[in-house]
């Protein structure tokens, strides 16, 4: 089973290398970055929410480590 792996690497890195050696595989790939970043993009919506659930868990995991450094009272 494992002996694929190398052969689909070697074949997804030439794909690659194959894009960008033609102008053409340069230009197709410069103006899907360029869709990706522009701003009607719907993904950049998706990536905004996602960022805000990532800092949300964030401030969620800070406040859980302030509330187990803090010192424990006992009272008896």
């Amino acid at each position: 089973m494992k002996n694929w792996l190398l052969p689909v690497v070697v074949l997804g890195v030439s794909g690659l290398g194959l894009v960008f050696a033609s102008d053409r595989g340069r230009e197709q790939s410069r103006n899907f970055f360029d869709r990706m970043v522009s701003s009607d993009d719907p993904l950049r919506e998706f990536n905004h929410a996602v960022e805000e659930q990532l800092e949300n868990i964030q401030r969620a995991l800070d406040q859980l480590s302030e509330a187990l450094e803090s010192p424990h009272q006992i009272s008896h």
